[in-house]
């Protein structure tokens, strides 16, 4: 009994940890030799700002959207509350 309880805590646990994402946010000269990929940008719904909405949503899309790509990095062209916009690369080293 005691070895169940310890195998669904630690099923819980690990069910918990946030994975940190693949794509890392970079400035310009950081990407200089790397090939682009795309331009993403998603806004947030306005009516959604009003109920407890996260901040950070949409540079959370914009990161998942991007490692969907294949990009290994970001560089951010805005990022506001209503939403974001960055700037997709592929970097090999």
């Amino acid at each position: 009994m005691k070895i169940l309880i310890m195998i669904i805590s630690g099923l819980m646990l690990t069910a918990c940890i946030k994975t940190l994402p693949a794509v890392k946010v970079a400035e310009e000269p950081m990407v200089r030799n790397c090939a682009y990929v795309d331009t993403i940008s998603e806004t947030i719904d306005s009516g959604k700002l009003w109920a407890n909405q996260r901040h950070n949503e949409s540079q959370n899309e914009i990161l998942r959207r991007a490692g969907n790509l294949g990009a290994t990095h970001v560089v951010w062209v805005y990022n506001y509350r209503m939403g974001s916009a960055a700037i997709a690369y592929r970097c090999d080293h």
